[in-house]
């Protein structure tokens, strides 16, 4: 009996003091290892100073030897000692003359409140305080003294005092070291004790009983060395915490925790299971003992803190599963915290009919991918009577009083490919391979859609689909028939007239308006008599805390765990489906990639609410910024823009530098720095031609006023500058600043480009839209701000300095560089100023070689937005119907 209670003794002291405190074996290794690191630094350290060290201590103890045996040292050392003794005998005397006097103020206090007679207290006590005075100057005599005898003795022993402050620097830095080395071995034959290390996190949440809940973590217990890069080639868990500036840096756990971001268990230590938390797959306490994140997964509780964000730094996998949410349309079918204003990401099918025939729209219900493999159209794995029913729907649904523009006129096909070619068209579409993939590939669109469709669809998208996303070109009929031959490439449109026929039965159309109803055609597309319904799918704001015993196996035989579930839901939505369970969500066909990220997203809608001090509340910029990049990418700017460091996809495509569009943010250059916000304002309302020798399009977009401030304030919060406050139209400047201008332009022939407009801004648009502190940046920096514009450099770079170009030599008579450059800018600012006269016309300049004139000259490079002029449009009727 003693013996058994003597191994259960045993058993329970082991249980207790390492069985349960596994962390202080990772503790006592990372001792052991900070140890040696000192042991390494302090040699290599004391290796450097040892040779200096014994340099100075031998030089001290040369000094120290010659100061015993000068007898001025030791007369100035005695001067010194004997002028202190003074000056303590003064001040000692000083401080009896003191209590002398707190005595007679005694007597003094007494006599008062006795209401006797105090004449003779109140005169000896001014006769001892005048006596204290007294001590004062004969103090100060010993004092000057005793500085001048300290001064002189310390001059005699500089070099001993400045060789021992060197050595006090030398050994200072080994001083630490071997602080630090008996920090973690504290005794010959021990090591630091392991000890719980936490972090205590208040105001983490509220329970049910309005109180303030704390969070408790201990991850550092056994993670000890989180933050140290050297332990980045070690195993967990001494292993360096990844990404230390974003993820350590801007969220320290001495004040974030770990378990708001990895979710376990945070107050356990052992055993590792219950500390990371996977023992509770099936049995979780919310935010106490959930598994934790593992992989890409723990990117997913970015969005309990920066949620408002798309494209948050440190986290790819979350963002990228956003961008698949938000492109798919997810948002459509399912309610999801920060989607719920998110547009439909599928056309309009209020029109269908206008637009193409029965036929295609059977074909395309039935399988997307057949006609364009990389839709985001899912597939609802429709029969053939399911895909006739919705066909005949969205037919007999379609608006009957739809009228085209005009008849289908005759296009040319040559034309519409240097039209689709050069208007900007390729900044979204693909066509035969070449082009981007924002929008829809047009490679078969001739066996999709009605030509007259087409024509009225590309020279007025707006009048089909006023929501549309689509911009106007300004294209006139008939360049809208010429671009449309080029895109029809002679395809012939799908039609089957037996199919149009049955798809007119009226039991048909009702089975498929209860389709299209339950399969939520309309959450992604307008569909006639269907704007008031809601969500068909359940919620997923809180899907991420799902437990397994909540989801919905089905007869599967996958383990029961929720990533298991999401997985094989996003691979094969209807896994799941039983003869009670019909699942209505429709295969997307994505790959696992995409599924990953998009699991990433769905374990981020947690349902968590941060405290708002933990929170990474937006200031008014980031938030101005975030709206604008959101805008930015629903409409595709990058396609023909560069915008941060992003963009300009066009250009490939394009014929010569010339014909590219002008960047909206480029290194050094930014618009909302350059363009007046008024003048942005109006050109996005209603964009007129800027740039009238690129052939590129700014087309009209159906902007409403708030996304026009919106983009405004995006461009002003990207410029590095303190926004200043727009100055008026037609500025008023001295006449003889202007007319300087006026010559300095002459002399440098700028009119040949900028007068008219033809090969360069005109001066005109200039003066409406320019900020008049960005023109001096310009003039003096025009190559390095956009290094594909025709605009050359006015001056040349000389030593650092710009200096006055041969070919303009008259300018040195007006001053300066920046004398020049302000001219110009005085000029370009009041240019609209009728009070002004701009036209002074100089002597002939000088000729100069052609080999030294630059080519055209432009005031800015980059795109176009030349409007044309509507062609005279033929008459020609296609009988489509």
């Amino acid at each position: 009996m003693s013996g058994a209670l003597l191994l259960v003794t045993v058993w329970a002291f082991w249980d207790d003091e390492f069985a349960r405190r596994g962390f202080k074996t990772y503790q006592e290794e990372y001792h052991k290892t900070q140890y040696q690191r000192a042991r390494v630094e302090w040699k290599e350290t004391n290796d450097k100073i040892a040779a200096k060290e014994i340099e100075i201590q031998t030089q001290l103890a040369g000094e120290a030897q010659r100061l015993e045996s000068s007898e001025a040292y030791q007369a100035l050392s005695e001067a010194a000692l004997e002028a202190q003794i003074h000056l303590d005998e003064e001040k000692e005397q000083k401080k009896f003359a003191g209590s002398r006097v707190d005595e007679a103020y005694y007597y003094f206090k007494k006599a008062m409140h006795e209401g006797r007679n105090y004449d003779v207290e109140k005169a000896k006590l001014e006769e001892l305080e005048e006596k204290v005075r007294e001590y004062d100057p004969l103090i100060a005599e010993k004092q000057e003294i005793l500085d001048k005898a300290e001064a002189a003795l310390m001059e005699f022993k500089a070099k001993s005092v400045n060789l021992e402050k060197e050595l006090r620097s030398l050994v200072s830095s080994r001083a630490i070291i071997e602080q630090k080395m008996d920090y973690y071995r504290p005794f010959n034959l021990m090591w630091r004790p392991a000890e719980i290390l936490q972090t205590v996190i208040p105001g983490f949440s509220i329970n049910n009983f309005s109180e303030i809940v704390y969070r408790v973590d201990r991850c550092m217990t056994c993670h000890v060395s989180y933050k140290d890069p050297y332990y980045e080639e070690f195993k967990e868990p001494l292993k360096t915490h990844p990404n230390l500036e974003i993820l350590i840096k801007k969220h320290p756990p001495e004040r974030t925790g770990c378990t708001w971001c990895h979710l376990g268990q945070g107050t356990a230590t052992a055993p590792v299971e219950d500390a990371h938390g996977s023992h509770h797959e099936m049995d979780q306490t919310r935010e106490v003992n959930e598994p934790i994140l593992l992989g890409d997964q723990m990117q997913s509780n970015c969005r309990n803190c920066h949620d408002g964000v798309m494209q948050l730094e440190g986290a790819p996998m979350l963002n990228k599963g956003k961008k698949i949410f938000q492109k798919l349309g997810c948002h459509g079918c399912h309610l999801a915290e920060g989607f719920e204003k998110e547009p439909k990401v599928g056309p309009s099918l209020r029109r269908i009919k206008w637009k193409v025939g029965a036929a295609w729209i059977y074909d395309w219900v039935k399988n997307p991918k057949n006609y364009l493999p990389e839709t985001r159209m899912p597939d609802f794995e429709l029969n053939d009577k399911d895909a006739l029913a919705i066909t005949a729907y969205l037919v007999e649904s379609s608006d009957k009083d739809f009228k085209y523009n005009n008849d289908l006129p005759p296009g040319d096909a040559a034309n519409g490919k240097k039209l689709f070619e050069s208007v900007g068209c390729q900044a979204c579409h693909q066509f035969k391979g070449e082009g981007e993939k924002h929008a829809p590939d047009l490679t078969n669109v001739g066996t999709k859609v009605r030509p007259r469709w087409l024509v009225n669809w590309i020279s007025s998208p707006h009048s089909y689909n006023p929501g549309s996303e689509m911009p106007d070109l300004r294209l006139s009929e008939s360049e809208g028939a010429d671009i449309a031959a080029y895109l029809l490439d002679g395809k012939d449109r799908i039609r089957d007239r037996e199919l149009e026929k049955r798809a007119r039965n009226p039991e048909l159309v009702a089975y498929g308006e209860k389709l299209v109803r339950g399969r939520g055609c309309f959450a992604c597309h307008d569909v006639n008599g269907m704007d008031s319904e809601g969500r068909i799918a359940p919620e997923l704001s809180s899907f991420g805390r799902k437990m397994v015993a909540e989801l919905e196996f089905g007869d599967t035989h996958i383990p029961h765990t929720w990533d298991n579930w999401v997985r094989t839901k996003l691979k094969e939505p209807t896994s799941f489906r039983t003869e009670r369970v019909l699942d209505k969500m429709p295969n997307f066909h994505l790959s696992d990639d995409e599924i990953n990220a998009l699991v990433v997203l769905l374990r981020g809608f947690n349902g968590s609410k941060v405290p708002d001090k933990y929170q990474d509340i937006m200031t008014a910029r980031e938030q101005a910024l975030e709206t604008g990049r959101r805008l930015i990418d629903r409409y595709n700017c990058k396609g023909c823009h560069h915008v941060e460091g992003e963009g300009g996809y066009i250009q490939k495509y394009l014929k010569g530098t010339v014909q590219y569009p002008p960047p909206l943010e480029h290194g050094d250059y930014h618009v909302g720095e350059r363009i007046k916000p008024s003048w942005i304002f109006s050109f996005l309302k209603n964009p007129t031609p800027v740039r009238t020798w690129v052939d590129v399009k700014m087309p009209t977009f159906s902007f409403s006023d708030k996304e026009i401030q919106e983009l405004t304030a995006y461009f002003e919060a990207l410029s590095p500058e303190k926004i200043k406050y727009e100055e008026g139209l037609n500025i008023a400047k001295p006449v003889e600043k202007v007319q300087t201008g006026v010559k300095v332009v002459n002399y440098m022939d700028c009119g040949k480009c900028h007068d008219d407009g033809a090969k360069g801004i005109s001066f005109k648009i200039a003066s409406s839209r320019l900020k008049q502190e960005w023109i001096p940046k310009w003039m003096k920096e025009t190559q390095s701000l956009i290094p594909w514009t025709k605009m050359p450099n006015h001056w040349d770079e000389e030593e650092g300095k710009l200096v006055v170009k041969t070919k303009f030599r008259e300018l040195k008579t007006i001053g300066s560089v920046d004398q020049q450059v302000n001219a110009i800018t005085d000029f370009i600012v009041g240019y609209n100023n009728p009070d002004y006269d701009n036209s002074l016309v100089l002597g002939e300049v000088e000729e100069v070689d052609e080999d030294e004139e630059e080519d055209d000259d432009f005031f800015e490079g980059g795109g176009s937005d030349g409007a044309s002029e509507d062609d005279d449009e033929d008459d020609e009727e296609e009988e489509d119907e």
